[in-house]
């Protein structure tokens, strides 16, 4: 019997464990920002999302990193000549395409976070 109770203490910590701490992930997301007209195919090889095109307000060469994975979620939606916009303190990314705009709010755990 101690073993079992053992057993279920220790499998109720660790699925504690593996949940996300969405309050503290949408901290580092609002810190994000990129504003970027697409030139370059996202790849697709990595975990991360490398983003290399022109700056939306300036023109100039620019690069944005997604460092967490939210952005990567969504990449097959992404074109060479979109605009891809995430604003420091929002929780939306925009896909601005020459006919239509998609967004996609931040979700954790079933939530939708703004």
């Amino acid at each position: 019997m101690k073993k079992i109770i053992i057993l279920l203490l220790g499998i109720s910590l660790l699925s504690s464990c593996l949940k996300p701490d969405c309050e503290g992930i949408v901290d580092f997301y609002r810190k994000q920002e990129c504003t970027i007209i697409l030139e370059k195919e996202p790849s697709t090889s990595q975990a991360y999302l490398d983003l290399y095109g022109a700056d939306m307000n300036t023109g100039k060469p620019c690069h944005c990193k997604d460092n967490g994975r939210w952005w990567s979620t969504f990449s097959d939606n992404m074109s060479v000549g979109d605009t891809l916009i995430k604003r420091k303190g929002e929780l939306v990314f925009y896909i601005h395409k020459k006919d239509t705009i998609l967004s996609f709010p931040w979700r954790c755990e079933g939530k939708v976070y703004q």
